[in-house]
């Protein structure tokens, strides 16, 4: 595995984990998804005593096996995965961007907000 290809792989397994952990998702479909886990979890003990909620919940948690996961395709399908990836590394990439200039932007308003007046 080339640095880039692990890389972009690691970009999209953070984004499948948000994703999964922290947002509606098109449709509502993750938040689907985690009320439905959660209403499994509540229902079945087994579920409760292994923390199985956590796949779902946390973004820390499922990462491993969405890690995990795009491991065992990029074996099965080589360097064929980057087409799937790819739109979500390159969103990843789009946050990140959006932090930093929201970071920059508040930076430039502490800095305005202290300059003497003169």
């Amino acid at each position: 595995m080339t640095l880039n290809v692990f890389f972009y792989l690691a970009l999209a397994a953070w984004r499948l984990a948000s994703l999964v952990a922290n947002e509606e998702g098109p449709w509502q479909m993750f938040k689907r998804l985690r009320q439905r886990a959660e209403q499994w979890c509540n229902e079945y003990r087994f579920c409760r005593e292994l923390g199985l909620y956590d796949l779902f919940a946390c973004e820390w948690c499922n990462s491993i096996w969405i890690g995990a996961g795009l491991t065992i395709l990029y074996l099965w399908i080589g360097g064929a995965i980057l087409y799937l990836v790819l739109p979500l590394a390159l969103s990843t990439v789009a946050i990140i961007i959006k932090y930093i200039v929201q970071l920059l932007q508040t930076a430039q308003q502490i800095l305005d907000n202290n300059k003497p007046r003169g």
